[in-house]
């Protein structure tokens, strides 16, 4: 998959969740507080894969850099199921499915032919955006 793919998924995907802050509104403190710290834990991967992409652009030889994006965008699904494994007896069985779909649409790729062969680092910008959208939910989660 290219990145460019991955990054566009992944915002539509933080944009879906996002839309659903208002239905999440009803679940209990306890279940909200912790749909809000995964919220946020998405939210703080992301800006650390974003950290790194932009280490990449200025030193493309930092395997540190790579590494470490490589490593947070991992992360990334296993935040998302766990979102969804809180909500699921909370939400109407479609709009979990639909993310699901997002989520086997993240399929893995290999960081660094992605980084050679398809400019990643322009399509960076939809990774802080992604961010922006998981900090929302929490903040609203939260109030």
């Amino acid at each position: 998959m290219r990145f460019f793919d991955y990054a566009q998924r992944l915002m539509a995907l933080a944009e879906t969740l996002f839309q659903w802050a208002g239905e999440l509104a009803n679940l209990d403190h306890a279940r909200r507080l912790r749909v809000a710290l995964y919220a946020e834990e998405i939210a703080a991967t992301l800006a650390r894969a974003a950290t790194a992409l932009a280490a990449l652009e200025c030193t493309p030889d930092d395997r540190t850099a790579l590494l470490a994006a490589n490593r947070e965008l991992g992360r990334i699904g296993g935040y998302v199921e766990t979102i969804l494994a809180a909500l699921e007896q909370h939400l109407d069985g479609r709009k979990p499915a639909g993310v699901k779909r997002r989520l086997e649409n993240l399929h893995p790729f290999e960081l660094e032919a992605a980084l050679i062969d398809h400019g990643a680092f322009r399509h960076a910008t939809r990774l802080t955006s992604a961010e922006g959208y998981f900090r929302a939910l929490a903040d609203v989660l939260r109030t």
